[in-house]
């Protein structure tokens, strides 16, 4: 008998400390909204150049080259973007890569944006994709910009921006 109430207790010792030990479960909490996220001023501070006809390359990352010192020679760009779907670009270098300098923006889908499309339906509507996703409390912006001649790519930018 003794014996049993020993069993019982390291039984129930056992299943007291297996269910302690769970850990918590964590709550996300809401969905980042991805136009509060890009809602603001950026400042380009970065610019990075991709060969993207170099064939040995495994992805496109390979062939990445910091151009920020021989690109950004002066004051750089500034882009705001509107919760209202306006953008507005302050002239400075790297600006030469948007078409217009104010216009509409927005993205191709808004729950889980890939791209950032300027000036839709118009004949200077630009796509630029986003490298990764731009939250509320995300401090950088970062698009990729296609140079295209004669019908082909012949290089791609990354610009990263800074939040202002």
């Amino acid at each position: 008998m003794k014996r049993i109430l020993n069993l019982s207790a390291l039984t129930m010792t056992l299943v007291l400390s297996i269910t302690a030990c769970r850990p918590e479960k964590k709550e996300l909490g809401p969905k980042a909204n991805q136009v509060d996220g890009i809602s603001t001023q950026w400042i380009l501070s970065r610019v990075d150049q991709i060969d993207v006809n170099v064939q040995l390359a495994f992805v496109e990352s390979d062939t990445l080259l910091n151009v920020t010192d021989a690109y950004i020679d002066g004051a750089p760009m500034e882009i705001g973007f509107d919760k209202t779907g306006a953008y507005t670009i302050t002239p400075g270098a790297g600006s030469n890569l948007f078409k217009n300098t104010t216009g509409k923006w927005s993205f191709d889908n808004n729950e889980y944006p890939s791209y950032v499309v300027f000036d839709a339906a118009s004949a200077t509507e630009n796509n630029m994709k986003l490298i990764r996703p731009v939250r509320p409390q995300d401090n950088f912006l970062v698009l990729k910009y296609n140079k295209i001649c004669g019908g082909k790519r012949t290089v791609s930018y990354h610009l990263t921006f800074n939040r202002k």
